[in-house]
């Protein structure tokens, strides 16, 4: 089935009618990442926001996230990511603020140690071995920013996903030949369930998506939950 495109609409004529993609229907959606498994994982569902990535260093002290409190590392991180492409396109263009900017930051979370992308090679062969055999979480934090009448003129909204992983005891040639083709190197945890790295893992408890860098049924339903309970200030058209 070939969908149909309005470049100039983030939201699909054949996206599903419901209020979430009603009021989002000639919006200036935003997303702050410049990754493309998230622009993808939007685009299944008919939401195609602007891409602007995010200058935010992502640097966040890990020693300060340690315990219960190391979901706050991908949500503080989405935050700043979401804040600061707001920020920008605000001063950029003031008469065309966005109506809502998405950010999100994954990571996989082994023990008490938080995985981000591997720094090399010989790194990414270490967090995969640390891994081999262990059960692990992934998780990821999402920001959305959206205009508000009240001081500081926008309002920040998060939420976390978490999924379980059962890595299995992979032999180190497995290992090995998967660090050699890189595919890992840019990814949360030194892995890819989507690609080659599902040969590393045995099995999967929760949102799959959320793996790949995106809870989108999470993200849908706080949009949802937000409009329905009218938090979320967005008229659109049909």
């Amino acid at each position: 089935m070939t969908k149909t495109i309005n470049t100039s609409n983030c939201v699909d004529t054949d996206a599903l009618h419901t209020p979430v993609f009603t009021r989002l229907r000639n919006k200036r959606v935003v997303l702050a990442s410049g990754s493309p498994r998230r622009v993808e994982i939007l685009a299944s569902v008919g939401l195609r926001p602007e891409v602007v990535p995010s200058q935010f260093q992502e640097d966040l002290p890990k020693n300060e996230f340690i315990g219960e409190g190391v979901h706050e590392y991908p949500v503080q991180t989405a935050s700043h990511k979401a804040m600061e492409v707001y920020k920008r396109l605000v001063e950029q263009r003031p008469e065309s603020p966005p109506d809502l900017v998405i950010a999100a930051d994954t990571i996989v979370v082994s023990g008490d140690e938080i995985l981000e992308k591997p720094a090399d090679k010989l790194d990414n062969l270490r967090m995969l071995a640390d891994l081999n055999g262990r059960s692990c979480i992934a998780m990821t934090g999402v920001a959305i920013v959206h205009p508000t009448l009240m001081s500081p003129g926008f309002k920040v909204r998060t939420l976390v996903e978490k999924t379980d992983l059962k890595f299995a005891d992979t032999e180190a040639r497995l290992l090995q030949a998967y660090v050699d083709s890189e595919e890992g190197l840019d990814r949360a945890g030194g892995f890819a369930i989507q690609g080659r790295g599902s040969l590393l893992i045995k099995g999967i408890q929760g949102d799959y998506n959320n793996v790949v860098g995106f809870p989108l049924f999470s993200f849908y339903a706080l949009l949802d939950e937000l409009i329905d309970n009218e938090e979320l200030d967005l008229e659109g058209t049909n």
